[in-house]
């Protein structure tokens, strides 16, 4: 049996439908009769009978899905043939369900993108009417077609409303006897028997369809309804005709974005907050994720970075040791990420640094940094410099602060990773003796939270695929490529020099945007546009679904993207620039193997210069190999 339906199955599946030939096909008729499910309308899960298990799962209640399916099938056996509606289905159930069904079906029943075409070509010219072997009420499938932009046709045949089934060609003969044999009729549908083989037995020309078209999308690994649902949304919706940066938008990056934000809104009034500001410029696409699920809660762009929140705070304390502990925490630390990290242009002082025999392209091992005497007595030279500029931009930061009413209790959201900005803008309150109580919510806390925490020791964070702060056992899963993932976060505008006063108010004045060359979008540019769209059309799409995914399960396509890459995970995205601290580097452009041969202190620095290292190590051996494994190994020499 089990086989038999393995072969059906199989000759139900196919890749695609030829809707041009569809179309073609109808052409010749008067009135063309749809199917509903599997035809105008799918389901987001599997098979028919998961929807049980998701009703059993939202709801908890234990044995739901196979008391379900048994009354279904006793009230069909008193029916004797006879279609069943809803209600006779509950009479056999101990509790009536009818309600929670109707929702969770109304939550999984969705348009079938492939279908809408023909659908829609048939309403034009043709008299449409739909014929359904179905237990649903009428009311209820009125409903959703309506919804799903299906509506427009005629008549709606329902065999629980009219007492008759295609199956049995009752509900053909009626639908003949009441629209007569001298108008040309076709019926299209996915049932072999019921939408092909039985209207032909009447007379009635017809088109089969396939029940499934399984669509080459990224998969979740199925442990439950939830990713059943998620898996089933995705091959019934994936735009297949989309560029491949929008479909790893929708497929990968959408579903992660989705449930940071689920995360969020449960935080967030579990914790009674009623402010949330979004931190530019990794927050702006985070806002926009967050408040196409919920308007709930108010919600801000704050126009803000590290370095306009880092530089008028230095005045306090700009000593070299505390400076190297606010930039990035890399192994290599370049002399030009130290000067912007103190908010001076290096190439304003390129006398001053020949002076001690460095140039701008000069980095340093962090472990060493501080022993170096040279650098010292340059960082030296410069103390009246960064003091001056920290001090100017101070007065103006203050004054943004206080036009964005930053006080009392709010929480703030980045991608993270160890709260300096959410230090620096405390720091910057209680110097001003404002009273604020600022939560902040992250994608994920990194174990250098600490050196943030050792200047504001009650710092809140909370981070959602990671969080060292509360979980010393904690694993930081996007270290191995980082800016690839950062840069799917990107604003399509420059990173927050400072502030300026404009009309009597406060603005932001942007650095220059990276991504545009002599004004032009580069290629970065409109391929990171593509990808968030993708994803804002994904959780637009899905909608506010009260699925229970753990975080881990929702960035498995983000991870196998930066972790397990595929040669075409490598050409997408290894020529990608990535900025940061004054620094342009790749994602992962190596050198060749023969090249490093001979160069082999160059494979260090690259390899090290590299923010996705291992999408480096896959570009350079390009064969298979354990790379998470080896790249976890090397951090053990950091």
């Amino acid at each position: 049996m089990k086989i038999l339906q393995q072969v059906r199955d199989k000759l139900s599946t196919a890749s695609s439908i030829d809707v041009a030939s569809i179309i073609n096909q109808i052409e010749k008729y008067d009135i063309v009769s749809f199917d509903i499910f599997d035809t105008l309308l799918k389901r987001n899960v599997k098979k028919p009978t998961d929807v049980f298990e998701y009703i059993e799962k939202k709801n908890n209640k234990i044995g739901f899905c196979e008391q379900r399916i048994a009354a279904e099938k006793r009230a069909r056996t008193k029916k004797n043939g006879v279609e069943v509606t809803l209600s006779d289905i509950y009479a056999e159930m101990p509790y009536d369900f009818s309600s929670e069904e109707l929702e969770a079906e109304g939550e999984l029943l969705i348009a079938n993108d492939w279908f809408l075409p023909v659908y829609k070509h048939a309403l034009k010219s043709k008299r449409v009417i739909i014929t359904s072997d179905m237990y649903l009420p009428e009311e209820f499938i009125c409903q959703i077609l309506e919804r799903e932009g299906l509506g427009g046709y005629d008549k709606l045949y329902l065999s629980s409303s009219v007492g008759k089934t295609k199956y049995s060609g009752e509900l053909f003969e009626l639908i003949i006897g009441e629209l007569g044999k001298e108008n040309r009729l076709i019926h299209i549908g996915d049932s072999y028997r019921s939408d092909f083989e039985v209207p032909k037995k009447y007379g009635v020309d017809a088109i089969h369809i396939p029940t499934k078209i399984e669509k080459n999308t990224f998969k979740l690994k199925e442990v439950g309804i939830e990713e059943n649902i998620i898996n089933s949304f995705l091959n019934n919706t994936s735009p297949i005709e989309k560029s491949k940066y929008y479909r790893f938008g929708y497929e990968k990056y959408g579903m992660f974005l989705w449930g940071y934000s689920k995360w969020l809104h449960k935080s967030v009034k579990d914790s009674d907050i009623k402010d949330v500001y979004f931190f530019s410029r990794d927050g702006l696409i985070m806002k926009k994720a967050f408040d196409a699920l919920y308007n709930d809660v108010q919600t801000h762009y704050l126009e803000v970075s590290r370095r306009s929140l880092r530089v008028p705070i230095l005045w306090m304390n700009y000593e070299l040791p505390h400076v190297i502990n606010m930039i990035s925490p890399s192994k290599l630390v370049s002399l030009t990420s130290i000067f912007d990290g103190v908010g001076l242009d290096i190439n304003n002082y390129r006398s001053l640094i020949e002076k001690y025999d460095f140039t701008a392209e000069t980095t340093f091992d962090r472990k060493e940094l501080l022993e170096n005497k040279n650098l010292n007595s340059l960082y030296s030279e410069l103390g009246s410099y960064i003091e001056t500029v920290s001090k100017k931009e101070y007065e103006l930061l203050v004054k943004y602060i206080e036009q964005n009413h930053l006080s009392g209790k709010f929480a703030i959201v980045d991608i993270g990773w160890s709260g300096g900005m959410q230090r620096y803008l405390i720091e910057t309150l209680n110097k001003l003796g404002i009273d604020a109580s600022i939560k902040g919510y992250y994608i994920g806390v990194a174990d250098y939270y600490k050196r943030n925490i050792e200047v504001v020791p009650y710092l809140d964070l909370d981070g959602y695929l990671f969080d060292f702060l509360h979980d010393k056992n904690a694993k930081d899963k996007r270290s191995a490529f980082v800016g690839l993932f950062e840069t799917l976060f990107l604003e399509q505008g420059g990173s927050v020099k400072n502030y300026r006063v404009e009309n009597e108010n406060v603005t932001a004045n942007r650095l220059p945007y990276e991504y545009l060359e002599n004004g032009k979008p580069t290629f970065e540019y409109r391929n990171v546009i593509d990808i968030q769209r993708g994803a804002l059309d994904f959780i637009t799409r899905f909608g506010n679904m009260d699925l229970n995914v753990s975080a881990d399960t929702l960035y498995e396509g983000l991870s196998e993207t930066g972790l397990k890459p595929k040669k075409a995970d490598i050409d997408m995205f290894a020529d990608f620039r990535f900025f940061d601290e004054g620094e342009t580097l790749y994602l992962a452009k190596p050198k060749s193997v023969f090249y490093y041969i001979f160069h082999i202190g160059n494979l260090k620095r690259d390899f090290l210069s590299s923010r996705w290292k291992i999408g480096f190590m896959k570009r350079l051996f390009k064969i298979s190999l354990p790379y998470e494994k080896m790249y976890r190994a090397m951090l053990k020499y950091k």
